[in-house]
């Protein structure tokens, strides 16, 4: 893998990461190149047009600020070079939220995406959860028993 390519795709999850925290579905939106395929974790596919994908990132976000998610962090753990134009890139993602005058970790969960080149840039093809869905149940069912 060339260093310049490594560098683009951490660049690329660093602002895509500000964005969730942001928490704007156009912009995240940006980043990905539709149709975009999408890959759940029963294994079933979808592709997915913008005006599919804005709603469906909006509901996460809502999701988000029910669970009092206050920071993301994203680490790409591994890239493989597909070819000169497209990689995949594993990302661990780690969501925080607020415990006192401290954060706590909500729940960490795992994503792989294609990436690829385009005439816009670096954009998001396609995205494969692996345990993120489970997770947010699971965050949002404890959420709730918290609730007072």
């Amino acid at each position: 893998m060339h260093k310049a390519r490594l560098e683009e795709i951490n660049k690329l999850f660093l602002q895509y990461r500000r964005h969730f925290e942001i928490g704007d579905a156009d912009q995240i939106a940006d980043f990905y190149r539709f149709p975009l395929h999408y890959y759940r974790e029963d294994g079933s596919k979808q592709t997915v047009a913008r005006s599919e994908f804005i709603p469906q990132v909006d509901k996460l976000l809502h999701t988000y600020r029910r669970l009092q998610v206050s920071q993301i962090v994203g680490t790409v753990t591994d890239v493989i070079e597909l070819n000169g134009n497209s990689s995949l890139a594993t990302l661990n993602w780690i969501l925080l939220r607020p415990e006192g005058d401290k954060s706590a970790e909500l729940y960490t969960a795992t994503t792989r995406y294609l990436v690829s080149e385009t005439a816009d840039g670096l954009k998001i093809d396609s995205m494969i959860l692996v345990d993120e869905a489970t997770k947010i149940r699971g965050a949002v069912r404890a959420h709730k028993k918290a609730a007072p």
